[in-house]
């Protein structure tokens, strides 16, 4: 009787610690995690707890590391803590279109998570050194006030998503790269609300994003320059007059 309570006393201490350790990781992030649109409404106090309760973990990944690949079966949705991770999508002729990339605090492949088959047609690689918080979808499924709300924000983030996806159809069937450009400006400016545009990606990105050759890109965005319709300066550009007929 005396080692079986030696025995429960050890297990209970060791959960204790594991309990301990965990709260103290996501402590680190806990800044991170709340800007994460699916914990809206939800008070920051009770995070962690709500991520132990969902058995969140934190996975680590290096510099061009695939977490998601074409073809991987997907149960869980993702949250970035540290790093930038490209989203891209490659097809059969060896093009890569990059959907989009993402910083701190974004989420990643909850809809597929909520598709049907739930296999994924997008590549998400690490930029950088990254890490990243691993939920299940099987645990945000228990019945509770708080799951509750995080399933209605899963819902505006993917709603969200669609209407961003849209929006890049929309570039992708522009005819003309200038055409290209002011559409991915415009939608910019109204997302940042200001004309002076801070551009989330280099040149070679931006081109694969708008799915354009990187040397035309440059030379348009020149072109648009020397127009005086935008502004260069870096990894910003401004709006100096961009018509409504564009």
């Amino acid at each position: 009787m005396f080692l079986e309570y030696i025995d429960f006393f050890i297990k209970t201490v060791s959960i204790f610690k594991q309990i301990l350790f965990y709260k103290n990781t996501m402590n680190k992030y806990i800044d991170t995690i709340i800007k994460s649109s699916i914990f809206d409404n939800i008070d920051k106090n009770e995070i962690i707890n709500i991520l132990n309760d969902l058995k969140a973990q934190k996975k680590s990944f290096k510099k061009a590391n695939i977490i998601i690949d074409t073809g991987d079966k997907i149960d869980s949705i993702y949250i970035i803590l540290e790093g930038k991770i490209e989203v891209s999508k490659e097809y059969d002729d060896t093009r890569k279109n990059i959907v989009n990339i993402l910083n701190e605090g974004d989420i990643f492949a909850e809809a597929i998570a909520f598709s049907t088959n739930k296999i994924s047609s997008i590549q998400a690689i690490s930029l950088n050194e990254s890490k990243i918080l691993k939920i299940e979808i099987k645990n945000i499924f228990s019945y509770n006030k708080n799951n509750i709300i995080i399933m209605q924000n899963l819902l505006k983030v993917i709603s969200d998503k669609n209407k961003f996806l849209s929006f890049k159809n929309d570039i992708l069937s522009q005819k003309s790269l200038r055409s290209k450009i002011i559409m991915y400006l415009k939608y910019m400016s109204n997302i940042q609300k200001t004309s002076n545009i801070l551009i989330p990606y280099n040149r070679d990105k931006l081109a694969e994003f708008i799915s354009a050759d990187r040397s035309a890109l440059s030379r348009e965005l020149n072109r648009l320059s020397k127009e005086n319709i935008i502004k260069l300066e870096g990894s910003k550009i401004s709006i100096i007059n961009i018509s409504a007929d564009y």
